[in-house]
C-alpha cells in the first residue's frame, strides 16, 4: 500500500514541516540563551521524535487500514526523521553562512579561551594549531554535516523504536 503516492505526502510534508520546527526551536533557543551548552537544547532531540511519530501513526490509520508491519512503520518513521534532519541541517548551513555567522566565531573564541585556561602554559604553536582547529570544527558545513549525521542516525533509533508500538492493531496513540 505504501506504493501509492497518498502515504508519501504524508512523509515528506511531515519531513519538511518537523524540519522546520526543529530548526525554529533551535533558533529561538540559540537566540535566547547564551551558553553554548543548555538543558533546554534537549528539546531538539525529541521533536523529531513526535513528528516521526505522527507521520507513522498517520499513515497506519488513514492509508493502510489501522494496520501496518514493522518494516513499513520504520521505513515511515526513518524517512519521516531523515527528511526533517536534511531540512534541518540545511538551515543550519544557511543560519550560520549567511545570517548570523559572528555566532561561530563568537563560539570559537569562548572555547578558546576556555581551553587556554585550562591547559595553563601551552606554546604560541599550540595555540596557532588549536585556533586553526576550533575554526574547522566550528564552520557552517561541518556543523551542518555534523547534525545531518547525528539526527539520522538518532532517526534511525527512534524509527526502531516507534515500529515497534505503531505496528499493532491496537494503538495506545491515535491521530
Amino acid at each position: 500500500m505504501l506504493r501509492s503516492g497518498k502515504p508519501w505526502w504524508t512523509i515528506v510534508l511531515t519531513g519538511i514541516f518537523t524540519g522546520l520546527v526543529l530548526f525554529t526551536v533551535y533558533f529561538l533557543l540559540m537566540v535566547q540563551n547564551n551558553q553554548i551548552v543548555s538543558w533546554m537544547f534537549a528539546s531538539i532531540y525529541l521533536i523529531p521524535l513526535i513528528g516521526m511519530t505522527y507521520a507513522s501513526i498517520r499513515v497506519k490509520n488513514r492509508y493502510l487500514g489501522g494496520y501496518m508491519k514493522f518494516s513499513e512503520s520504520f521505513l515511515i518513521s526513518w524517512l519521516t526523521g531523515f527528511l526533517s534532519s536534511v531540512v534541518y541541517s540545511t538551515f543550519i548551513y544557511f543560519i550560520f553562512t549567511f545570517l548570523n555567522s559572528n555566532e561561530l566565531d563568537y563560539r570559537a573564541l569562548l572555547l578558546e579561551q576556555f581551553l587556554q585556561m585550562q591547559s595553563g602554559n601551552i606554546t604560541i604553536q599550540e595555540i596557532h594549531t588549536m585556533k586553526s582547529n576550533i575554526s574547522q570544527l566550528l564552520s557552517a558545513s561541518y556543523l551542518a554535516l555534523l547534525n545531518l549525521i547525528f539526527h539520522s542516525l538518532l532517526a534511525v533509533i527512534y524509527a526502531f523504536i516507534i515500529a515497534i508500538f505503531v505496528r499493532r492493531k491496537i494503538s495506545l496513540i491515535e491521530v
